[in-house]
């Protein structure tokens, strides 16, 4: 009870190099929740997009029904196919008036005999090899009872730039922010120990111990690094709930993670970064003092 008194006592004494820390920490732990919720979100969007990496094989109208069972399973193990759905012509045009719902009428002329549409096979690639999407159309698109095929290749090849995009900023992001935050937090620590080595002094010189005089030290770091932690998710919910999502909701094609699915991994990010730079940053900035 003492040192967490002595904690209080301390923060409230140094107020200013207080808010200072945690204004810093503040800034650094923002700065990293709001990569991880972009990259989230971007995430999101890709797998989106991965589900539309879809091949459509139209089978050729001289394959017998009987052979069509052997045909999907020649299409089922080709390398890299995630999955192989057989649509026949009837419920292809049926999903066609579906989507058209107000000249559905316009369509009833074509079922039966009279349908143009050709039985299809829709061919899911698996989205860690989209690298592979094109060879796989054209092995597809090679066999003989497959009369054509229509495949999303423009939006594998975006797909597949977004993530090689994404993986070179992601990474150095992470790098240079972690450069950064550790340089001033550790600065900013130091510089709060440096305006209270007089104290520190004093202690060593009356007989405390090392243990005695570090623990209220590292105690109020680690105080000010959860503040902050608090302090920092409260503002990423603000922000995100009241002010982005309500202006992404205005893009029709974009959609947004709800905060809630984020929320646990923020919570783990910014608790840790609060408890190590805290807990951390306190136990060896203070070394430099204890040496009397």
């Amino acid at each position: 009870m003492y040192f967490l008194k002595s904690a209080f006592k301390s923060i409230r004494k140094n107020y200013l190099m207080t808010f200072a820390s945690v204004f810093v920490l503040m800034a650094c732990m923002l700065i990293i929740g709001s990569a991880y919720l972009c990259s989230a979100n971007i995430g999101a969007f890709m797998e989106k997009l991965g589900e539309n990496n879809e091949i459509v094989a139209y089978v050729d109208d001289a394959v017998e029904e009987s052979h069509l069972a052997s045909l999907q399973e020649e299409i089922e193990g080709i390398q890299y196919v995630e999955s192989v759905e057989y649509v026949t012509k009837d419920e292809a045009l049926a999903e066609y008036q579906s989507q058209f719902s107000e000249d559905a009428s316009y369509l009833s002329w074509f079922y039966g005999d009279e349908n143009p549409l050709r039985n299809e096979f829709r061919i899911q690639v698996n989205e860690d090899h989209l690298d592979e999407f094109e060879a796989v159309s054209a092995q597809i698109a090679a066999m003989e009872e497959i009369a054509n095929v229509s495949d999303s290749q423009e939006v594998v090849n975006l797909l597949l730039s977004l993530r090689n995009v994404m993986n070179i900023l992601g990474f150095w992001i992470m790098i240079i922010l972690a450069v950064v935050s550790w340089f001033i937090v550790s600065n900013t620590i130091k510089l709060a120990m440096f305006n209270r080595r007089h104290e520190i002094n004093i202690m060593k010189y009356v007989g405390a111990t090392n243990a005695f005089i570090r623990t209220p030290f590292i105690l109020e770091g680690v105080l000010i690094g959860l503040s902050a932690a608090i302090l920092s998710f409260a503002v990423q919910w603000i922000v995100y709930v009241y002010l982005l999502q309500p202006l992404v909701s205005e893009l029709s094609f974009v959609t947004t993670l709800s905060f809630s699915e984020l929320s646990p991994m923020i919570i783990l990010y910014f608790g840790s970064i609060g408890l190590l730079v805290g807990l951390v940053g306190s136990a060896f900035s203070i070394n430099k003092y204890l040496k009397v």
